[in-house]
């Protein structure tokens, strides 16, 4: 095993109201690697304080970024984490207790619980929200979406016990602004492939929403599970009309999300 066994990494800019408790909750790895995309509100030097190893680098994208992050670090295994999530005292045991050990799987997913409105989510399709967050870094890699990139390894990834805390969606505007940006990347990733028509943008919102909160039970989350269902139908929506004025070409391109734009 290498003198560092294991290496958290986190990509920042202008975090600086989160950083902190994500950053005191990584405290259990040998090292915190933090690439920052020239943030203008002090989050580089909090991580600092905070003791991470800070990288500078204007913003590639997520996929980009996080490489630089996983080539810059020296751990044998990498825990990826982002901004505005949290790693419980229970799910840092489990991470330490295998990478103290000899063989076993490459991989590792993690199970989040996920914030909407400042409330947990219990029910529905954010209630099983299953992340592959640490793996050797010789056997993993970055999945190449605009959006919603991962790690992916070969072989058998099972699932940790322990919960990883994720605070997204703090308000309705954050979430409508943050879906905004991010339909228009998913867009750009869908428009080379089926033809998006009428139909799907007049009735593929009205199916998520009631997958989301009939189907998958939703409703038992009360205001937010409702809430939760419509703002997932209205994104859905946007991809739809952005995939469709895309491949009619009537639109161009796509911006790169930051890490302030929901890591």
């Amino acid at each position: 095993m290498s003198a560092v066994a294991l290496s958290a990494v986190v990509l920042t800019q202008n975090n600086a109201g989160v950083i902190a408790r994500c950053l005191s909750s990584l405290a259990f790895a040998d090292e915190v690697v933090v690439v920052d995309a020239q943030s203008g509100d002090g989050t580089d030097a909090i991580a600092r304080e905070l003791g991470a190893h800070v990288v500078s680098n204007p913003w590639p994208g997520f996929a980009e970024q996080r490489r630089l992050g996983i080539a810059r670090a020296r751990g044998e295994w990498i825990f990826m984490c982002d901004s505005d999530e949290e790693v419980t005292p229970e799910l840092a045991g489990e991470v330490l207790a295998i990478v103290g050990r000899d063989g076993g799987p490459d991989g590792y997913r993690v199970h989040r619980r996920n914030q909407f409105l400042g409330g947990w989510i219990e029910h529905g399709p954010w209630a099983h929200d299953m992340q592959m967050r640490l793996f050797r870094r010789a056997a993993g890699r970055i999945t190449e979406q605009s959006v919603h990139e991962g790690a992916a390894v070969d072989g058998e990834t099972p699932a940790l016990a322990a919960r990883l805390l994720h605070y997204a969606h703090p308000t309705l505007a954050e979430s409508f602004a943050r879906g905004n940006r991010y339909s228009t990347l998913e867009a750009r990733d869908r428009a080379g492939r089926r033809r998006i028509g009428a139909a799907d943008i007049v009735l593929g919102p009205m199916g998520v929403f009631f997958r989301f909160f009939f189907v998958r039970g939703c409703w038992r989350d009360g205001r937010r599970g409702y809430l939760l269902s419509a703002t997932t139908a209205m994104y859905y929506g946007l991809v739809y009309i952005k995939t469709c004025l895309l491949q009619r070409g009537t639109v161009q391109g796509a911006p790169r999300l930051s890490p302030r734009d929901g890591v």
